[in-house]
């Protein structure tokens, strides 16, 4: 495969930090073995000049953390902006510092899609699968939408959440009290990021029983990657890595404080990856050889039939009277979301 000339998917980490301690995310732990910081000016802003130089389709502010966490985090989207007019920008965040003020800066942008990390409706399901306060973020979220909404932007609002055991019974409940509000809600599935979560956490976040979960499992033999010939991730010290999977730094391409993009992007270490993936054997390689393991896959179509089967199971998401419960109005949750 031909590598572009120029990566049109770059993630940029304008700081390292994120507040939430999701289960399924390797951040918590990996917070305190790597470096952690916060990306210089100059070196944020030549990044964005060369950026501008090229036609780059996705940008984001974006890799292992929280855009949010980073106090200049509006001025730096306003430059990404002003610099690439035509790239699409995209700002993933947890919504817990979405406050009124960055609300109405995010909604005054020509943003692509806001994406909203967010695995729970209720105050025990978001402690127990983010560590953070529900009511506040719902409340942001909602001011965020409501400000997007009355200026007429084109901006999509999109949440998404990931299918576990601590959120298996409340996703549906999410899904509808999100679309009732007029915004986008996704349900993904879970991985163990390309090993960087162990097997026995791992196990403790299946959201079916082992049966069941197992045959969802999907195994693919990553002997090639087309991320490694479009996308991009550079983290907040300049370090580049070749996956947005790769939280331990196991392939680090080079750092871009010493170099430009276009010269790292065309470098001897993306030609070595290359050719392994070219040969078809990448998997040979750390990380790589993890990737297409332990990939939870359930197809949304059958999702509540397959489930409907394991009826009388009580460690499954199953029962049909649950299913059915849910199709009614849920006073509690509505009476307890905090709205504008």
């Amino acid at each position: 495969m031909k590598a572009l000339d120029f990566p049109n998917n770059i993630q940029i980490e304008t700081t390292s930090r994120c507040n939430a301690t999701c289960g399924f995310c390797p951040y918590p732990e990996v917070s305190t073995t790597q470096p952690q910081g916060a990306m210089d000016q100059d070196l944020f802003e030549r990044l964005i000049d060369e950026i501008s130089w090229h036609r780059v389709q996705l940008l984001q502010p974006f890799l292992n953390n929280d855009p949010l966490m980073d106090p200049q985090i509006v001025p730096r989207l306003e430059l990404m902006i002003r610099k690439n007019p035509r790239t699409r920008i995209c700002v993933t965040t947890n919504g817990s510092l979405l406050r009124a003020p960055i609300a109405r800066a995010l909604a005054a942008m020509p943003l692509e899609v806001i994406h909203i990390s967010s695995n729970g409706l209720t105050p025990g399901v978001y402690r127990a699968t983010m560590g953070l306060d529900a009511w506040p973020i719902l409340h942001n979220v909602n001011v965020l939408w409501d400000e997007i909404r009355r200026r007429g932007s084109k901006t999509r609002l999109v949440v998404t959440a990931i299918l576990m055991k601590q959120n298996q019974r409340e996703v549906e409940r999410m899904r509808d009290y999100w679309r009732a509000r007029g915004v986008e809600f996704f349900l993904n599935p879970l991985n163990d990021r390309a090993g960087n979560i162990t097997t026995e956490k791992y196990v403790q976040l299946l959201p079916f029983s082992n049966d069941l979960a197992q045959s969802q499992f999907r195994e693919t033999r990553m002997t090639s990657c087309a991320s490694i010939y479009s996308f991009l991730g550079i983290l907040w010290n300049g370090d580049t890595v070749t996956c947005c999977q790769d939280w331990r730094r196991t392939h680090m391409m080079g750092n871009l404080r010493n170099t430009t993009i276009y010269e790292l992007w065309h470098g001897l270490e993306y030609q070595r990856m290359r050719s392994y993936s070219d040969q078809g054997r990448l998997d040979e390689l750390p990380l790589c050889s993890d990737c297409g393991s332990q990939r939870f896959s359930v197809d949304a179509g059958a999702l509540r039939d397959m489930l409907a089967r394991q009826n009388g199971n009580p460690d499954d998401w199953a029962s049909l009277e649950f299913l059915e419960s849910l199709k009614g109005d849920d006073s509690v949750v509505k009476q307890n979301l905090v709205r504008t």
